[in-house]
């Protein structure tokens, strides 16, 4: 580890022996005092060979539908699979005609969600009522009356649950073969659909909510008259990403990635760059992610797959479903780098410490190796800690502008008068718990306190 000795009003930083594990321990990483010796420099090297095992990203188990009883939790499994997301719908198809959710429905998804929070699973949650493609929708009332009575549950467990679909309405909760007062012929059909949007919304402020096509986001929030009708005015600008605005929090969910030149009709066939551009655009702010669901010769190659995945940022995929690409993706070799890229993968590049007896000048620089940024905004803190004290330092950082293939750097000063003396290491911490963001470099995880471990040494007298 490393020593500071106090010299005038100057700390030197000089090398010690002493157990424990650290970055500069690491044979990874490198360390390079400055001439003065007043600071100093670590460099970290990133671990390609790993698929790091964070939230909100990568391939996801299914179904884990929320309204099964089971009398053992099945989230462990997912968990022991090396899943960090499953998709979990509510199946509301005995309730179609149905104005109220019986107590025990409620009691199953509760103990299912429960399950869901033990294991640190999260959830892409999507409400449906049908799966097949000759059912009706639910009158407006009756699903408003759903989404009501779940409301309550679904606040109380909402960390749990990563992403929201819209759901709802159509085939599989798909938005497509629309009834009753969702279907075009209905009057006040636009208004019907999108008041589904804001309630979801409303139940969950703090997440994003995908639509099946963009289409539909620019017919409910931009200026399409018609769906198809070319429009911008719903696309997520810069001076509105990230907040209230509704249309900042509307994402996209593709169910038939690489399936043909449209994906099977999300884009349609006489305007396919135009809404595929419009996609590419609101990726960089909100969260994109779906299944694959057929294997397409011409579209389903690693070669096309790598290209649209990393064009538009995609954050999580189905590995159940569609089998038949997922094989031909480990067959070709990139099974492995779609693995370790879904959604972002933050590497620590380079630390600058700088010391002196009353502040910690950090400045530390960070690559988005993955497809996209982290889509939930994390707590993010320094910490420095030892065996008899741990200081936390909170941090303005919002972590969803971590964007893709950028790098970011965080300067920051610690104010360490309030620090007691002592030897002590300096920590990163990126969410809690199960939405805890690992590094992934070599040997810099601290799975007891969920955070990065960056350096060691560092002394207040």
């Amino acid at each position: 580890m490393l020593k500071s000795l106090w010299i005038g009003s100057l700390f030197l930083l000089i090398g010690c022996g002493g157990g424990g594990s650290s970055p500069s321990d690491d044979t990874n990483n490198e360390e390079t005092p400055d001439d003065n010796r007043s600071s100093r420099t670590i460099t970290f090297r990133e671990n390609s060979t790993i698929n790091t095992l964070n939230p909100d990203r990568g391939f996801y188990d299914a179904d884990y539908e929320l309204n099964k009883e089971k009398d053992y939790n099945r989230f462990y499994y997912a968990k022991e699979d090396g899943y960090t997301m499953v998709y979990a719908p509510i199946n509301l198809n005995e309730y179609i005609d149905t104005e109220r959710l019986s107590s025990e429905f409620i009691d199953i998804i509760d103990k299912n969600l429960k399950d869901a929070t033990e294991q640190g699973v999260k959830l892409i949650l999507r409400i449906k009522y049908h799966d097949d493609d000759n059912g009706n929708d639910p009158s407006k009332e009756i699903i408003m009356g759903h989404l009501a009575q779940l409301k309550p549950l679904l606040q109380t467990h909402k960390n749990i649950i990563s992403i929201v679909q819209a759901g709802t309405i159509g085939d599989w909760g798909e938005w497509h073969s629309f009834t009753g007062d969702y279907a075009d012929t209905d009057d006040e059909y636009k208004k019907n659909r999108r008041d589904i949007i804001v309630k979801l919304s409303e139940i969950f402020p703090d997440k994003y909510i995908q639509i099946r096509t963009p289409m539909h986001k620019e017919l409910l929030f931009g200026s399409s008259e018609t769906y198809r009708d070319e429009g911008s005015d719903g696309k997520i600008t810069p001076d509105i990403a990230f907040t209230d605005d509704i249309r900042a929090k509307i994402g996209h969910h593709n169910d038939c990635f690489l399936a043909s030149e449209t994906d099977m009709g999300t884009y349609p066939s006489d305007n396919i760059d135009f809404w595929k551009n419009y996609v590419v655009n609101d990726t960089k702010y909100a969260p994109v992610g779906g299944e694959t669901c057929k294997d397409e010769e011409e579209f389903t190659t690693c070669d096309n797959a790598l290209s649209e995945l990393k064009k538009f940022q995609y954050s999580y995929i189905n590995e159940s479903y569609q089998p038949d690409v997922i094989e031909r993706w480990k067959e070709e070799g990139c099974y492995d780098e779609i693995q370790k890229n879904l959604g972002y993968r933050l590497v620590a590049k380079e630390l600058d410490i700088e010391q002196s007896s009353t502040a910690l000048n950090l400045t530390l620089s960070i690559a988005n190796r993955g497809y996209a940024s982290p889509y939930i905004q994390s707590e993010v803190n320094y910490v420095l800690k030892n065996s008899s004290n741990t200081f936390t330092f909170a941090q303005n950082i919002d972590t969803r502008t971590f964007y893709a293939q950028l790098d970011k750097e965080l300067k920051t000063t610690l104010s360490l008068t309030e620090v007691e003396s002592g030897e002590y290491c300096l920590y990163l911490q990126i969410g809690k718990a199960y939405s805890a963001i690992r590094l992934s470099n070599s040997d810099l995880w601290e799975e007891r306190s969920k955070s990065n471990k960056l350096a060691c040494g560092i002394v207040v007298e």
